[in-house]
């Protein structure tokens, strides 16, 4: 069977459309967070890439050329500032470079006009979506995205379209768009094919990856997002947390950073019902801001982890923090009525040993907890230095030790 090319336009806008819309439609009905709207503006552009297509396949004319190109750059490009987003990194100039590799694949064929044809300007297209895509393969390799094995279908997902999107560059500037071997592998007919699995799986990974953070409206809050209790949200957590490790690199003191994971969380409160998930949240929560001296610092992520930052000299010290921690949680879950008692997973993070980056601590501190919580038990791990990169000093002067909150 030979597929003409307007009917594979319009299978693959109907493939995309269809998830894209499911995946839209569940980001409206989901409580979701920042990771999951920027999913959900990919999967949008990438509907807009197949309508703009399907025009230029019934004769549409290059306009629907350049659209398409440059929606087709977003939805790559929100991908990429997804996970970002997911791993709490700072996406400011991910808009910026995103908007570049828009701009650079609509004018691209702006210039070339009527007269370039089917395929003006896609050299530029996959250059900025074989860079994007690697941006995103990045991401997915460090932070929280490295922290489950899930993400390894979505490090698939854009490893291959680097990969493929390299390739059809390469070969159009060495072949041209009329070799055997570019229609065979690289026109639009089998790169649609590519492109339906790779949307579905990306899909399919996104979902998963986004069910772990967001509830569902209606399974409101197992932890406060109104600031009630004076925990502050990620963002604002990883904000104070950069000014608190500015300063105490400038006077050579020592910061720790304690992550807190319930992972079982979601599940208690499906098996007992969102008001005894609503209770062990807010006991672990009271627990800890009990326990922790009065300066440190407290934020959430709005799901299973707490974080708390405070002044610690090393590991040592950190570790003695985090253990009056995992007593004084342990014991205020044991209270719970009609519950039982979640795994807890406590990670611990020094500057001595990752330096004052406020994302390279938090992440090693979260990576901690997340072994932590495979014991099955509460208890408590200290993350360990990458070996390539030598402890950060906290001062010539500074002593091995100190009083928490000193």
């Amino acid at each position: 069977m030979t597929l003409d090319l307007y009917s594979v336009s319009v299978m693959t806008a109907a493939v995309v459309l269809i998830v894209g819309i499911i995946y839209i439609s569940e980001t409206l009905i989901r409580r979701d967070e920042v990771s999951g709207r920027h999913w959900s503006i990919a999967f949008l552009a990438g509907i807009l890439t197949t309508i703009a297509y399907a025009i230029w396949a019934a004769g549409g004319g290059w306009i629907a050329v350049a659209a398409g190109n440059a929606a087709f750059v977003a939805a790559t490009g929100f991908i990429w500032i997804g996970c970002r987003s997911y791993n709490g990194h700072r996406i400011g100039w991910a808009y910026g470079t995103v908007g570049v590799g828009m701009a650079v694949a609509f004018i691209a064929v702006v210039v070339e006009g009527p007269q370039g044809g089917d395929w003006a300007g896609v050299v530029w297209m996959y250059a900025a979506l074989a860079v994007l895509a690697s941006f995103g393969v990045w991401e997915t390799a460090r932070g929280r995205l490295a922290q489950t094995r899930t993400t390894i279908a979505l490090a698939i997902v854009l490893v291959i379209e680097a990969l493929y999107t390299a390739a059809r560059a390469l070969v159009f500037l060495l072949r041209g768009p009329d070799d055997p071997v570019f229609q065979a592998w690289f026109s639009t007919v089998p790169a649609s094919f590519v492109t339906i699995t790779l949307v579905i799986t990306a899909a399919i990974v996104t979902s998963i990856l986004r069910a772990g953070r967001a509830g569902m409206r209606g399974y409101t809050n197992l932890v406060a997002v109104d600031g009630s209790d004076r925990i502050l949200t990620e963002p604002q957590f990883r904000a104070t947390v950069t000014d608190v490790l500015e300063r105490a690199e400038e006077k050579g003191i020592g910061v720790g950073v304690i992550a807190m994971r319930i992972d079982d969380l979601p599940f208690i409160a499906k098996a007992f019902g969102n008001e005894v998930g609503r209770h062990v949240a807010v006991a672990a929560r009271d627990a800890v801001r009990r326990t922790v001296e009065p300066l440190a610092v407290i934020g959430d992520d709005g799901a299973t982890v707490l974080w708390v930052c405070d002044t610690s000299w090393d590991a040592s010290e950190a570790r003695r923090q985090a253990s009056r921690l995992a007593t004084a949680v342990f014991e205020a879950l044991r209270t719970v009525p009609d519950a039982v008692v979640p795994v807890v997973g406590i990670g611990v993070a020094v500057t001595h040993d990752f330096g004052y980056g406020a994302g390279a601590l938090i992440d090693a501190a979260d990576a901690a907890s997340t072994r932590s919580a495979k014991t099955g038990d509460i208890s408590v791990l200290i993350a360990e230095p990458p070996r390539s990169n030598p402890p950060a000093s906290v001062g010539p002067d500074a002593p091995t030790s100190a009083p928490a909150g000193s």
